[in-house]
């Protein structure tokens, strides 16, 4: 508390000095010409508020400058060009107005287009199908943004599954998130990290809807303003808020097998100076993981041989609950206050079952199967979870009355909890006869919490010579607490299993600002920024007094440069400089307790990893389409990785994360979208990239290697019946060597069909893995030890959708014709 007070103190100073900043009459004089008006309806004569209003060059369609009208229907914007322009003026439930022949005189610098009237009578329009009907995927240098409205495929799934048919995005089998091949990446929620993810990310964006996802922004060499946390980039979710005047929202519900059904609303309403807006989802889902295991440890004459057999049946119900107002102090201040709360409960139960042999010494020939060892333990683990997630923020944003000058300030506060207790019991079987019943009886409880305070500060200036300064502060202080205990018991008496039971508390403050500065040279931009990080970790297990305390300062420097090679040609050259600190989870010693053979567990003395990025990329637009190619590098040092290690003795396994040496990559990435057949969109992705790992672990084992892989993606939808389409989606990995083995390829194929019964209904269906082949296939080899693992989280799946609006009706017409102020025309 006392850092955050310094902090807040700290902002509040800066921000009254930033905000002052010279007044408008004392910047130079600019040569931008300004077009301003007000855009008011053709009916009543209301200012309308958060009309889009778009300046085009009248030679050759480019887009020279826009934004929304103010709350008084009021806009003005910079324009930069000798030449005639027109603008267009867009809003949910009007018809698109059109202002022709905007012609500067000589000598003059403001064109006043005065009321300009919009009429009524367009269909109202679903906020997030606008964007889609517009693009499903848009692109700038920067960043990358991916529209969910039409995704069919997503339809009734959850984050994971958007995030999976999103090009350049891979969800693994275990539903771990990879960007161009690295799981490195930070995932935000509305630009902040969040309780909606949740302590485990993975767990977490399994419970959020995709109905709740507006679009998905991935940032793959983010500048000085973004926190330097994630190596391969970042994955900034955008969830749904609307603010068309009056009611509005739309409701849906699935169902599907395996067991799974769920129901949601979005629903908002705007009144004067208020906006309220609450998102509210229920998730019953059931699943069955399964996996087997064969493993080889190699004695002087003898090899052990093990058969292992695991199944999961999980059964959950989830809820979330997230809503909040927007209070507009003026036309240009708004404070929004939001709250969510999220609640969990998980039954679930394991099976592993042992089938254990003697074989001859050395690699065994013949493997062995279940009828060749009809004898096995089965361990089962019952297990109950429930995991209460709140979060509280408060958000201020400023515009001031020069374009471009914002002033945002937000602090939240979150906190969540993660209660878990197994009963896990074993019995010899004799065939399928249960022939000594609890060889073995344990017990654990694990509490998990965390709280989370984070404040920032983010300001930007523009000049009048296209120069823009951007500078802000952050801090957030974070504490994970964390109870473990197992208990087995002996003659009836429950004892602690010492080395496995303890108290690991966990403390993350990290400290940081930033500046960045850039200008525009019409064809040429440029932006350099630093950012400056202060981090204080300190990890502490009670029961052995064991302390770790590190602090360290480190600098983060970024800089792009943009060249324009006409207005449908961009190159952009970029560099970043990031960070990955130690995950709770990476740091915690104890380890897992479902599998008594096969451990993980984390490593107290962890280094943080550094990474240098560096990116060149080409984009290129035409009207059919467009395309993306970006050659990366990225260098790390202290790179973390999970090595498996194993006791010959106890025939167990232990993967335990290290720092191991250096790692490069060196990729390419092609990206497309087309859209020139009437009815079709075809869309993709092809990464092929080469890593290099060197390394040698604690224990003297040389794990270099030096490897080549490749991932890609096609989607393709077809408009081929009356407000009806169909999507396919391929995602394919490829095979590539791993630091102490190799996996094998992945393939997935999903089809939806979605069709509109009427204006404010739609049903879609859609198939998950249609052929049931997503599994993760690994080898490992070691001096004295083989294994050989087949492993799948989630069978295939059917889902059924029905999405019902209000006042939010689609409108695939796109009617694109003058009514009202200036001069009329289609375009």
């Amino acid at each position: 508390m006392k850092h955050l007070l310094s902090l807040v103190v700290i902002a509040l100073y800066a921000c009254s000095i930033f905000a002052q900043g010279p007044s408008p009459s004392s910047y130079p004089p600019s040569d931008n010409k300004k077009i301003k008006g007000k855009i008011i309806d053709g009916s009543s004569g209301q200012p309308l508020e958060f009309a889009t209003v778009s300046i085009y060059q009248t030679a050759d369609s480019t887009l020279l400058s826009g934004g929304i009208t103010e709350m008084n229907g009021g806009f003005e914007f910079n324009i930069d060009t000798d030449g005639s322009v027109y603008a267009v003026i867009e809003f949910i439930g009007y018809e698109t107005t059109k202002v022709n022949n905007i012609t500067f005189s000589d000598g003059e610098f403001l064109y006043d287009l005065g009321s300009i009237q919009i009429s009524p009578g367009g269909i109202a329009l679903d906020e997030v199908e606008v964007i889609a009907e517009r693009s499903d995927m848009q692109f700038s240098l920067d960043k990358r943004i991916f529209n969910v409205g039409k995704d069919l495929a997503s339809r009734g799934g959850s984050a994971s599954d958007v995030l999976d048919n999103i090009p350049s995005i891979s969800v693994g089998v275990e539903g771990d998130v990879n960007l161009r091949g690295s799981g490195n990446v930070r995932i935000l929620i509305n630009g902040r990290p969040s309780g909606l993810v949740g302590l485990n990310g993975t767990d977490g964006l399994r419970t959020i809807q995709a109905n709740m996802i507006e679009r998905v922004e991935v940032i793959t060499n983010p500048s000085a303003k973004f926190e330097a946390e994630g190596m391969a980039g970042i994955i900034n979710i955008i969830l749904r808020k609307d603010r068309a005047k009056g009611f509005n929202g739309s409701f849906e519900v699935n169902g599907g097998f395996p067991e799974r059904y769920g129901a949601g609303a979005n629903l908002n309403y705007r009144q004067d100076k208020f906006n309220f807006f609450v998102n509210y989802n229920y998730q019953k889902r059931t699943g069955i993981s399964s996996g087997n295991r064969y493993q080889e440890f190699y004695f002087e004459d003898t090899t052990f041989i093990s058969l292992q057999e695991q199944r999961r049946d999980r059964s959950g119900n989830n809820h979330s609950l997230r809503f909040g107002s927007d209070y507009l102090l003026s036309d240009k201040e708004v404070i929004t206050g939001a709250f969510l709360y999220r609640y969990g409960n998980d039954n679930n139960s394991n099976r592993v079952t042992y089938r254990d042999a003697i074989g001859g010494p050395g690699v065994q020939l013949q493997r062995l199967t279940e009828d060749d060892i009809p004898n096995y333990i089965l361990r089962q683990d019952d297990e109950l979870e429930e995991e209460p997630t709140l979060e509280y923020s408060i958000n201020y944003d400023k515009k001031f009355d020069r374009k471009g000058q914002t002033l945002k300030a937000d602090i939240s506060f979150q906190s969540n909890t993660e209660t878990e207790s197994s009963f896990f019991n074993e019995g010899f079987y004799e065939g399928a006869t249960l022939a000594i019943p609890d060889i073995l009886s344990q017990r654990s409880a694990n509490e998990e919490g965390q709280k989370q305070w984070r404040a920032q500060v983010d300001y930007e200036q523009p000049f009048d010579n296209k120069i823009k300064l951007e500078s802000g502060l952050l801090g957030t202080f974070r504490e994970i607490k964390n109870d473990f205990l197992v208990e087995t018991l002996n003659d009836g008496i429950w004892e602690s299993e010492e080395g496995l039971s303890n108290n690991f508390i966990y403390n993350e403050n990290v400290l940081g600002a930033y500046s960045n500065i850039g200008k525009d040279f019409t064809s040429f931009s440029f932006q350099i920024g630093l950012r400056a990080e202060y981090s204080e970790i300190k990890t502490e297990l009670l029961q052995t007094s064991e302390i770790n305390d590190r602090s360290y300062t480190n600098l983060f420097p970024s800089g792009f440069l943009n060249y324009k090679l006409g207005s449908n040609n961009s190159l952009q050259a970029s560099y970043s400089r990031r960070i990955r600190r130690p995950r709770f989870w990476d740091l915690n010693p104890f380890f897992t307790f479902t599998d008594r053979r096969n451990f993980f567990s984390g490593n107290p003395d962890l280094n943080p990893e550094f990474t240098d990025s560096y990116e060149f990329g080409h984009l290129k637009y035409w009207e059919a389409g467009n395309i993306g190619t970006s050659i990366y590098y990225r260098h790390t040092k202290d790179k973390i990785n999970r090595i498996q290690t194993q006791d010959i003795e106890t025939q167990t396994t232990i993967r335990r994360p290290e720092n191991l040496g250096t790692q490069d990559n060196i990729g390419l990435e092609f990206i497309f979208a087309y859209t020139g057949i009437k009815g079709v969109r075809i869309d993709g992705a092809l990464n092929g990239f080469r890593f290099i790992n060197k390394g040698i672990t604690s224990d003297g084992q040389d794990l270099s290697v030096d490897n080549y892989a490749w991932t890609s993606n096609l989607n393709a939808k077809v408009s081929f019946w009356k407000n009806g389409d169909i999507q396919m989606r391929l995602n394919y990995r490829a095979p590539r060597e791993t630091l102490q083995g190799r996996r094998r390829s992945i393939t997935g194929l999903n089809l939806a069909f979605s069709k509109d019964v009427t204006p404010d209904l739609t049903i879609t269906m859609s198939v998950s893995d249609l052929f049931n082949n997503r599994r993760r296939q690994s080898i490992f080899e070691g001096e004295n030890f083989f294994e050989e693992s087949d492993f799948q989280w989630r069978p295939r799946t059917f889902t059924t959708t029905i999405n019902y609006r209000i006042n939010k009706k689609k409108d695939r017409r796109r009617k694109r014709q003058y009514n009202g102020g200036g001069e009329g025309g289609d375009f």
